[in-house]
């Protein structure tokens, strides 16, 4: 049976990628069939790709205030269109004739096929590609078709001004020898798409894979229209699969961030209550300190007027001889002397009692206040998760899109944009040199 080629763009939900979330259309059973191919924090790649550029430039710099300190933070908020990083999922077939399991719940042989394709295309797509750096790479063997989930960080070097490397896609398409766009939709974009059909096209071959186009009548076409109606389709009905299964990752995951808010906004609200009890806790912890210090200032001065004292007292003391006038270990002093000494021993040893009490209740309190500084940042450290987590900041960003657009008014404007497609267009395209 002929089956289709899918390339197109992901959402780049890099949690969902490497299941660190796991939606309900995903078999956990077979989860271990998945392969990563590489799995690379996007902070590190980012410092690998741009790291030493960065370091030169800024040694450049006389003034601080332009220095960059976050280049990654930079391409997140630039507002020239530039990306963090590019998804493509890859796909053989669609559901109905490469499903992953047989009839028997074994893995189906058009999957086993299919998989063999996506597993070499991973593994040479960095070397095709020196100017797309691959941070994450996962085939999918979990779902119902097996698919491919590439992400990179476009790289371009040779600029004489600002960074001599950066984050550019257009450019990273040209060093690669991609040509040059003629059009807008005739761009380097489409030109490298139609390169890395063709290469798996060839991997198809190979293994005997037959590869059609489905839902386009020719006749009513010229060829450059043809060939873009063609490739048209075919992403839009594996892009109407795809947003289908993520808007039922995106609800389950709506769910379960529902559950949580229920379970979180109390647990906030303890925690709020707990910081403010720290707060009075080390509040009452630093009087005592400062009472402490005060204190001990008063017993300061009070041990140097017993140090007085006693200089005076020890001028009236006599020491005992023997009867043959040799020195012993007594002295002889007047029972008013002897009275006031224990006075001030009395005196010296409550001092010192009290001093070390204090010594030990700071040091109780010293630690209390490093128990409760570390509340305090536990505290502020699940406030700042949850924040993440609630905003899916740097996994789910699609999802502000989705609570303001429902993934239904997406498959209606795809289904709206095949229309248009089967609709003969005005405007003839020059021809790219794409052949099936």
């Amino acid at each position: 049976m002929a089956k289709t080629i899918s390339f197109v763009k992901g959402k780049g939900s890099i949690a969902h990628n490497n299941r660190d979330f796991v939606a309900a259309n995903v078999d956990r059973e077979r989860t271990g069939w998945n392969v990563t191919y590489v799995s690379q924090p996007i902070r590190e790649a980012y410092d690998e790709c741009f790291g030493e550029a960065v370091r030169e430039y800024n040694e450049k710099q006389t003034r601080k205030d332009r220095k960059k300190d976050d280049y990654m933070s930079d391409i997140k908020n630039s507002g020239n269109g530039e990306k963090l990083f590019y998804e493509n999922l890859v796909q053989i077939g669609k559901m109905s004739d490469t499903g992953v399991l047989d009839k028997n719940g074994n893995l189906s042989e058009e999957a086993k096929a299919a998989m063999e394709v996506l597993d070499e295309y991973a593994r040479t797509f960095q070397e095709r590609n020196p100017n797309l750096h691959v941070f994450n790479s996962v085939l999918h063997m979990d779902e119902a078709t097996p698919h491919l989930h590439i992400d990179y960080i476009p790289v371009a070097h040779g600029y004489k001004t600002g960074l001599s490397t950066r984050n550019s896609l257009t450019k990273a398409y040209q060093e690669m020898g991609i040509e040059h766009a003629n059009s807008r939709r005739d761009n380097e974009t489409v030109h490298w798409q139609i390169r890395e059909r063709a290469y798996i096209e060839d991997l198809c071959k190979e293994r005997g894979i037959e590869i059609t186009v489905l839902g386009i009548d020719r006749d009513d076409y010229t060829i450059p229209e043809f060939k873009e109606a063609m490739r048209a389709v075919e992403d839009k009905e594996a892009e109407i699969e795809i947003l289908q299964s993520q808007m039922d990752e995106t609800q389950d995951l709506i769910k379960s961030l529902e559950e949580d808010i229920d379970n979180n906004v109390d647990l906030i609200k303890e925690q709020n209550e707990y910081l403010s009890d720290l707060k009075e806790q080390v509040h009452e912890a630093t009087s005592l300190l400062d009472i402490y210090q005060k204190c001990n200032t008063e017993i300061g001065e009070s041990s140097k007027t017993l140090n007085k004292e006693f200089a005076k007292i020890e001028k009236q003391v006599e020491p005992l001889k023997t009867l043959l006038g040799a020195d012993t270990d007594m002295v002889k002093v007047p029972k008013k002397i002897w009275k006031k000494v224990f006075a001030k021993f009395k005196e010296s040893t409550t001092i010192e009692t009290v001093k070390n009490s204090f010594e030990k209740i700071l040091a109780k309190k010293d630690k209390k206040i490093e128990e409760l500084q570390k509340g305090v940042d536990d505290a502020e450290k699940f406030k700042k998760i949850v924040k993440e987590y609630l905003t899916f900041e740097g996994r789910y960003e699609d999802f502000e899109d989705y609570t303001k657009n429902p993934i239904h008014r997406k498959l209606q404007y795809h289904q709206k944009e095949d229309q248009r497609i089967l609709t003969k267009p005005k405007e003839k395209e020059k021809a790219v040199g794409y052949d099936r």
